[in-house]
């Protein structure tokens, strides 16, 4: 099994730069969305060193004997590192910070990190899961059944987030292995496409659209046509059979 994968970033509507970055490496399974945080262009700087050195660590482990969730934990580590160190030498760039979601394949097996509210979900058989859980105060107020879903959605602190990468010295990051199946499609995306296009939309367009470039794009398009509030970033990912 193979994993084929996609993806589009766009600036939106109202804002003046891109602060979301994506890596693909699919020679080593690796997936990454950052979308960075921070005064002037310091969260474009964020998310970019987020993508940088992600990918530069998982090149360091390739091959390593270590789980597919330690090879996260220390990409995780060493991209949280670079971001506060480099903010820490550069006034200008005090506390700047990125949401980040990964995964990494191989072979048969999956695994997922994530710090701050860029999702990732699965669509397997036209049936959506959110893998990911939202660090931010409206994730917490929901996962303790404090406001509902619509009141989520307008709540005036719903940008507001518990954990970010870079922030600080360290961060913890959620990890899980996860099976993937012939068929699945992977969305890792920033808040720029949840915050305008629902599950179930994900869900359809997942499944109706076949070519992965299109289906990237066309998630795109819709969050602009409702308004581009903020970048959008996707990547999908589908698993198909090796031969």
């Amino acid at each position: 099994m193979i994993l084929r994968a996609a993806a589009a970033s766009d600036v939106g509507h109202r804002r003046k730069q891109n602060e979301d970055r994506y890596a693909l490496a699919p020679e080593l399974g690796l997936y990454v969305v950052a979308d960075g945080m921070g005064g002037h262009t310091a969260g474009q700087v964020a998310s970019e060193l987020a993508a940088e050195a992600s990918l530069k660590a998982i090149q360091t482990l390739d091959g390593a004997a270590a789980t597919l969730t330690e090879k996260l934990r220390y990409a995780v580590a060493s991209a949280n590192r670079t971001i506060f160190s480099t903010a820490e030498q550069r006034p200008e760039y005090a506390g700047m910070g990125t949401t980040i979601v990964m995964m990494l394949a191989e072979g048969e097996r999956a695994a997922l990190a994530h710090v701050g509210d860029s999702r990732a979900y699965r669509v397997r058989a036209g049936v959506i899961r959110q893998l990911s859980d939202d660090h931010s105060i409206v994730g917490d107020l929901l996962r303790r059944n404090q406001i509902s879903e619509d009141d989520a959605k307008g709540h005036p602190h719903r940008h507001v987030l518990t954990r970010a990468l870079g922030v600080r010295e360290s961060v913890e990051p959620d990890l899980a292995e996860i099976s993937p199946a012939l068929g699945d499609v992977f969305v890792l995306c920033s808040d720029g496409l949840t915050n305008h296009v629902d599950d179930h939309e994900i869900a359809k367009m997942a499944t109706d659209i076949e070519d992965l470039q299109e289906l990237c794009e066309s998630f795109v398009d819709l969050a602009n046509a409702r308004g581009g509030e903020d970048n959008t970033t996707v990547i999908a990912a589908r698993c198909c059979p090796s031969t």
